[in-house]
């Protein structure tokens, strides 16, 4: 198999994961507690979370474009729980960051010109 198609494939199969995962949070956890009382937090994070699944769904098939929207959710998601927690929640920003971050970097390098198949 070649680098590249290793590189989306790996991209694909950490992003779909970190996607369920945060999926299963939103419905759990996420859904009913917004409709019980205003969280300022619990939106922003929702809303940046909708942004890293859509560059999940858009790096499938333009990986470059794909990988700097899960880049930047996941940057914003990471300063949204340093934001909130401060230095004392540092394990919380990478958990909220690294899913969407690694498989953001792997598909913007799949989508690069330099990388021969």
């Amino acid at each position: 198999m070649k680098t590249k198609q290793i590189l989306k494939w790996t991209a694909r199969i950490l992003g779909g994961i970190a996607i369920i995962f945060f999926l299963t949070f939103a419905i759990g956890e996420g859904v009913p507690d917004m409709m019980e009382e205003d969280n300022g937090q619990l939106r922003s994070i929702m809303l940046l979370f909708a942004f890293a699944t859509l560059g999940y769904v858009f790096g499938w098939f333009r990986e470059r474009e794909g990988g700097v929207f899960m880049m930047v959710a996941g940057f914003l998601l990471g300063a949204d729980m340093y934001y909130y927690g401060g230095t004392n929640d540092i394990m919380a920003v990478l958990v909220y960051s690294l899913p969407f971050i690694v498989p953001g970097i792997l598909f913007f390098l799949v989508g690069k010109k330099e990388i021969k198949d």
